[in-house]
């Protein structure tokens, strides 16, 4: 690569890695919270509110992504407008946001799912038997272990998501994919494979370190199952 073309395209990419960050942070801690109401439903007996996200996450699951963030950042205006709730001036990171959270709060829900029926159930009605109320059973009981059996499916999820921000500046949002290219359009193309390359080292990187910290954070959750 040209030393005049590193010096002058990298330090702008990594200017762009705490934004690219916030676009995958953002929607992950939102979709665990909503995955997670999605998943109670999903396990529970009101068939009403069962079929309702039955429906949601199928319409999420198999749709593309990039369809959601279309419909999103035209359509939510639009909807909102018509209660008099104006949001044109939202940030276009702002859509990207709320559409990667619902999309990934479907899986989440699926994957939570999935660890919840891998959980031995004596345990959670053991904790019944020595007086867990529901929410205490929930929390000290079925979360930790529904958790340990998901994280591996999470840590897939949360990858796929930070690789996924790269789509972010098809609606105008600014990330580390946005900004490379910006600069390859501003120099008519010349440099574009160093350019690209130089963006898919840095993605590379936060991969592995996301998939560095989950592991370790698996890890710790077997000992400290092993522990208890």
């Amino acid at each position: 690569m040209p030393t005049d073309l590193l010096q002058s395209v990298l330090p702008g990419l990594l200017r762009q890695v705490p934004t690219t960050l916030l676009y995958w942070f953002a929607p992950s801690a939102i979709a665990l919270l909503l995955g997670t109401l999605l998943c109670i439903v999903r396990v529970g007996k009101h068939r009403a509110l069962y079929w309702a996200c039955t429906v949601f996450i199928s319409f999420f699951r198999g749709t593309p992504g990039i369809v959601q963030i279309y419909i999103i950042f035209f359509g939510l205006p639009k909807l909102l407008w018509i209660v008099h709730v104006d949001i044109d001036g939202w940030p276009a990171g702002a859509y990207f946001i709320i559409a990667t959270s619902l999309n990934l709060s479907c899986f989440v829900c699926e994957v939570l799912k999935g660890g919840y029926l891998g959980v031995d159930h004596g345990q959670i009605e053991a904790g019944k038997s020595i007086g867990f109320g529901r929410f205490q059973n929930f929390f000290r009981v079925i979360a930790p272990q529904t958790l340990q059996v998901s994280i591996l499916n999470l840590k897939n999820l949360e990858i796929d998501v930070l690789k996924d921000t790269s789509v972010a500046y098809t609606i105008g949002a600014m990330e580390i994919l946005g900004y490379a290219n910006r600069v390859i359009s501003n120099q008519f193309g010349v440099g574009q494979l160093w350019i690209l390359g130089l963006a898919a080292i840095i993605y590379f990187i936060l991969c592995a370190l996301l998939e560095l910290g989950f592991t370790a954070a698996s890890h710790h959750m077997e000992r400290h199952g092993r522990r208890s």
